[in-house]
């Protein structure tokens, strides 16, 4: 089985790795899993091969991570509508992985659904939705008790019926790299509409979006809940920027009355490779390195309350959203 994780490693910057089931607001109660049945050690000769899993975030760390995967077919095709469950393993005995935890995933399908037309503060409308609805993300909530490699295991059953387990391997750290729920948030200094003559400058969407009116400090020095998403609508190579955008504006529509909402474009300038500072001081890794798209909720408090790396919708987001809109943060 060990073999299989660390085989399965290699995946991990397929499909997703540029991003930097059911509706509902978060994936089910974790449980611990029976070694008896442990899905790795005992997947039916039928289903080897029929699935891939593939890890669609990198910012793991010990305590507590929204962790998201994606799906493929036995093509590399991804595969959304299917049915999974998780289970984790600790890899520090090479010789035996051992599973800690299981809990079904969560479907999170930013941009999919029927069309619907968004009409922006200028007047200008934008049609939401109509994505590729095989482009979703997988979500649970993953608490590693110890830094490391870890594995993951699959069982999923895709839309058609198919049935097949996954596993890989990937890295938990000893401590976040980018900013992360528990911290306070940075207070910065971010460029809005009345800072430049053309909106262009901060957003690459067409039409730009409606969350440009808002500087991050000054929503912190409010005791204002804030949902900041750090996204490049027009340079995003994972495809998923402009659909979590549009999911974090139909979250704008609801809770605008308590909740301010930024969005901080990535690029100051795309052919210059210049970065936007705001967009520096909150992603950029010890490395050097940067991952998109991610969105972050603050409390009134001005600490950092939860945070999605990669393909997060309105279903996942809206529980912590509306916590701190109803000041229910503890």
């Amino acid at each position: 089985m060990t073999r299989l994780f660390l085989a399965a490693a290699a995946a991990i910057c397929l499909l997703f790795a540029a991003c930097g089931g059911s509706d509902g607001g978060g994936s089910s109660k974790p449980t611990q899993f029976p070694q008896s049945s442990d899905p790795a050690r005992n997947i039916p000769p039928d289903q080897v091969g029929k699935v891939n899993a593939v890890v669609a975030g990198s910012d793991w760390f010990v305590g507590e991570n929204n962790f998201v995967f994606g799906i493929t077919n036995s093509k590399d095709q991804p595969e959304g509508k299917a049915t999974a469950r998780a289970t984790f393993y600790d890899l520090r005995d090479q010789a035996n992985p051992k599973p800690v935890f299981s809990v079904d995933a969560v479907q999170s399908a930013p941009g999919v659904g029927k069309e619907t037309v968004h009409v922006h503060a200028g007047g200008e409308n934008h049609v939401h939705g109509g994505q590729d609805d095989d482009r979703v993300g997988y979500y649970v909530k993953a608490n590693f008790d110890h830094a490391g490699v870890w594995g993951l295991a699959v069982e999923a059953t895709l839309k058609d019926g198919t049935k097949g387990v996954s596993t890989v391997s990937f890295q938990v750290y000893p401590k976040p790299n980018i900013a992360a729920p528990g911290m306070p948030a940075i207070k910065s200094d971010n460029l809005t509409k009345t800072d430049v003559k053309d909106i262009a400058e901060i957003d690459s969407g067409d039409p730009p979006n409606d969350m440009h009116d808002v500087k991050i400090k000054d929503a912190i020095a409010n005791h204002r809940p804030l949902v900041i998403a750090f996204s490049t609508p027009a340079f995003c190579t994972s495809r998923f920027c402009g659909p979590v955008n549009e999911e974090v504006e139909s979250l704008q529509e609801t809770y605008k009355d308590r909740v301010d909402f930024v969005h901080i474009e990535i690029w100051r300038n795309f052919d210059q490779k210049l970065m936007n500072p705001t967009a520096r001081e909150w992603l950029i890794w010890p490395d050097g390195s940067l991952r998109e798209p991610v969105v972050y909720v603050v409390d009134k408090n001005g600490v950092i309350f939860d945070r999605w790396e990669g393909p997060v919708a309105r279903n996942i987001m809206e529980p912590s959203v509306k916590a701190v809109a109803e000041g229910k943060t503890k």
